[in-house]
Formats: C-alpha cells, sequence, structure tokens
C-alpha cells in the first residue's frame, strides 16, 4: 500500500470537487438547512412558547429517562425534539459522500479521465481508498462543524437541562465516531454505484437508501418509543463496523478495472 500515491488521489479529488459547483453547493446548503432548523425550533419554544405547548411525550410516561422526567413539559418537548434532530445531522456524513464519490467515477467516466489513472501502477485499493477519503473528510468535517454550531446556538437558545442533554456521551461521543463511519459507509456505497453505473443521480438515489434505517430510528425517538443511552452507543458502534468492513471488501471486489479500460462504452 502506497500512502503517496493515496494522496495523490485524494488531493486530486479536492481539486476536482472545488470545480464542481453542485457538490459544493450541497456540502455548504445541506448543513445551513439543518442547523437553522434546529436552530429554530429552539428559539421559537424561548420566543413563542404558547404556540409550542402540546408535549410530545406527557410527565408520567412510562419508561421515561430520569433527566427527562425531571423538565417541565416545554423544555422535554424540546429535548425529544433535538434527539431526533441529531439523526438528521447525521445524515450529513451519509448524504454528502455520495454526492462527491458518485460524481468522482462517473464523472471520470464522463470526461474519460479514469482510463489514464486505471494505467498507471496503482492498485484497485490505493485508488479506492483514495477516492473514499476524498469524499469521507469534507463531509465528517461539515458533519462536525454543524454539532458544534448547534450545541453553542443551543447554550444561548434553550434551558440548562435542555443544553445538557442536547451534549450527552451518546451524541458528543456517537458524532466524534459515528460520522466518520457512516460516512465511510455512504462513500463505499457511492464507489459501489457508481462504478457499474453511468448516471450519477441513479448511483445517488441507490445509495440513499443507506438513510431510511436512520430515519426510521429518529421517528420513533420522535413518538418516545425509544430513549437513547450510552449503552445504546455500545452495541451499536461494533455493528456499524462490521457493516463498514463488509462494504469495503466488496467494493474493492466489485470495482473491475479491467472491465473499465477494455469494455467501457
Amino acid at each position: 500500500m502506497n500512502t503517496g500515491r493515496i494522496r495523490v488521489i485524494v488531493r486530486k479529488e479536492w481539486l476536482d470537487m472545488r470545480k464542481n459547483k453542485m457538490v459544493l453547493g450541497m456540502m455548504f446548503l445541506l448543513p445551513l438547512i439543518l442547523v437553522l432548523m434546529i436552530l429554530g425550533t429552539a428559539a421559537a419554544f424561548r420566543y413563542v412558547p404558547e404556540q409550542m405547548s402540546d408535549p410530545l411525550v406527557p410527565e408520567g410516561t412510562p419508561g421515561l429517562p430520569p433527566a427527562l422526567a425531571q423538565m417541565d413539559t416545554d423544555d422535554r418537548t424540546l429535548a425529544i425534539l433535538n434527539d431526533q434532530y441529531m439523526f438528521y445531522l447525521l445524515m450529513i456524513p451519509m448524504v454528502l459522500p455520495v454526492y462527491i464519490a458518485s460524481y468522482s467515477i462517473i464523472g471520470e467516466k464522463e470526461t474519460r479521465s479514469l482510463e489514464p489513472i486505471l494505467a498507471t501502477p496503482i492498485s484497485t485499493a490505493e485508488l479506492l481508498i483514495g477516492k473514499v477519503v476524498g469524499a469521507v473528510t469534507p463531509a465528517v468535517i461539515a458533519a462536525w462543524a454543524s454539532f458544534a454550531l448547534t450545541a453553542l446556538g443551543m447554550y444561548f437558545l434553550a434551558t440548562r437541562p435542555v443544553f445538557l442533554y442536547l451534549i450527552r456521551p451518546i451524541w458528543t461521543v456517537g458524532m466524534l465516531i459515528h460520522s466518520p463511519l457512516f460516512a465511510l459507509m455512504s462513500a463505499s456505497g457511492g464507489v459501489i454505484a457508481s462504478s457499474r453505473l453511468n448516471d450519477p443521480r441513479a448511483a445517488q438515489q441507490i445509495s440513499g437508501l443507506l438513510v431510511v434505517p436512520l430515519l426510521g430510528v429518529s421517528f420513533l425517538v420522535l413518538m418516545g418509543r425509544v430513549y437513547l443511552d450510552t449503552g445504546t452507543l455500545l452495541w451499536v458502534t461494533p455493528i456499524i463496523l462490521a457493516l463498514n468492513a463488509a462494504i469495503l471488501w466488496l467494493t474493492v471486489r466489485i470495482f473491475q478495472r479491467e472491465t473499465i479500460l477494455t469494455r467501457w462504452k
């Protein structure tokens, strides 16, 4: 494994990314919309409280965590909403790498700039690692920055119990660990789809199916059916690691450079 070749591929990916206005637009627009949505909800609870009085989970609900049970109605509702919104922030490292990775390979198919790269001594693993790292890094930075801005805004807009509930380990540690893992899974899925397809939108739609389970869990949280804690983090992380290992292995196996070089249309 030649790290120098991987670094060259990563730099090339970032240079190409700067020229793609659609990818750049998504990288800034999606995090901005999500952060403004979360902080806008907190501002509504603070400045228009009479409009936000309907509780999602009433007091005395069975299985209510102590931290939520000790909050008043508005704080408890906002805290549960924030838990759902944190899943939306995790969509950043799942959605953005798909756009980057799919345009990376399919774009090079269209411009026929992938053939010269495949004809070099670079191995398939080095090429794909470079492309995946190039797609994962900006998405993870965007996710971390979005969470930091959200936490900063909630510090000023929400009450102390709501703020502390937001930055508990399930989210602070989870964002640090799971953002890269989700981004890696998404980028690998984007590489698999785009190596088989010639339309970046089709590759994005297929890879976007990875987001569906995340949205499903977020709705369960919103309905009060699931309450997240550190134990959830401990048993979910090994599962995500195993999925990443399997998808990375599949990515290298599916990407057939000889087919691209000899029968590419």
